[in-house]
C-alpha cells in the first residue's frame, strides 16, 4: 500500500512538471511570435558639424548668456524663458536681473563651460542640446543681491557634466534656455551639484535646504527691490511656457 502511494505521487508530480514545461514552451513560442528576438538599430542621427544652429548656440553660451560673460540683451527673445531643475521659470527681465546680481563671470574671471556634444533635437528642430563641464577659479567677489558680496575664496571648480539646451525662435533669438541637469553627479568637486549652485558651493557660500530653502526663496521673490529671483510671478511668465508646464521651482516645491 505504501509503495503504491509513493508510485502514484511520483507519477502525478512527473505529469505536472511536464505540463508546466510544456506550458512554458508554449509561452515562449507565443512571445517569439509577438516580438522579434532582437531589434535592428536605426541609422545614427548626426547633424553636420557646420550646422548654423551649433554656431549660434556656442556663441550664445560663451559670449552672450550673462553667465560666462556679460549678456547681450538682444540675443534673448521677448518671450524668453529660463528653466533649470531648481530655478525657474524666469522671464527675460528677471533672468537678466539675476545675472546682473550674481555676475558669475566676475566671481570666476576664467570660467569656461567647456561645451561639447552639440546635437539638434530631432523632435524640436530649433533646439540644440549639449553638455558643459564648468572650470574656473573664484578670484572675484560673488554678488548676492542688495549690494552684498561674498569675498573670493581662491577655490577652483571642476564641474559635473551638465545637460544644457538652447531653443531659437525664427529670428534666431533665444526663446528657451535650460541648464543644470546633471548627467554624472560623481564627477568634479561640486558635490554633484550643477549650474550656479555648484559654483556657490565651491566658493564656500552656504545654501539653505528643505523648508528653510522654501521660506528664503518665497521671501526673496516677494521683497521689493529684489534683483535675483528663483522664479517669476506666474502672470509674468510667457503664456507659451504655461501651456507646457505650471511647475515652479524644484520638484515638490511649486513655489
Amino acid at each position: 500500500m505504501g509503495r503504491a502511494l509513493v508510485a502514484l505521487l511520483m507519477a502525478t508530480s512527473t505529469r505536472l512538471a511536464q505540463g508546466l514545461v510544456g506550458e512554458g514552451a508554449v509561452s515562449v513560442a507565443r512571445a517569439r511570435r509577438v516580438a522579434p528576438l532582437c531589434a535592428v538599430a536605426p541609422p545614427v542621427q548626426v547633424a553636420a558639424a557646420d550646422d548654423p544652429l551649433f554656431k549660434l548656440a556656442n556663441e550664445f553660451i560663451y559670449e552672450k548668456s550673462g553667465f560666462y560673460s556679460p549678456y547681450a540683451a538682444d540675443a534673448f527673445a521677448d518671450d524668453f524663458v529660463f528653466r533649470g531643475p531648481v530655478i525657474g521659470p524666469l522671464n527675460k527681465a528677471d533672468f537678466l536681473s539675476t545675472m546682473d546680481t550674481f555676475k558669475v563671470y566676475k566671481a570666476f574671471p576664467d570660467i569656461s563651460p567647456n561645451a561639447f556634444g552639440f546635437a539638434v533635437d530631432p523632435a524640436e528642430p530649433r533646439r540644440v542640446w549639449f553638455f558643459v563641464r564648468n572650470t574656473g577659479t573664484n578670484t572675484g567677489p560673488f554678488g548676492l543681491g542688495y549690494g552684498l558680496e561674498a569675498p573670493p575664496s581662491g577655490s577652483a571648480v571642476i564641474g559635473v557634466p551638465e545637460a544644457f539646451s538652447v531653443t531659437f525662435d525664427e529670428t534666431e533669438r533665444v526663446k528657451l534656455l535650460t541648464v543644470g541637469y546633471v548627467a554624472d553627479r560623481f564627477q568634479g568637486n561640486t558635490g554633484g551639484v550643477g549650474a550656479a549652485f555648484g559654483l556657490l558651493r565651491v566658493a564656500g557660500i552656504p545654501l539653505p535646504g528643505g523648508f528653510l530653502y522654501r521660506a528664503v526663496v518665497a521671501l526673496s521673490n516677494r521683497l521689493p527691490g529684489a534683483t535675483a529671483k528663483t522664479c517669476s510671478k506666474r502672470e509674468e511668465v510667457p503664456a507659451w511656457w504655461l501651456e507646457q508646464s505650471e511647475a515652479r521651482g524644484p520638484d515638490g516645491y511649486n513655489l
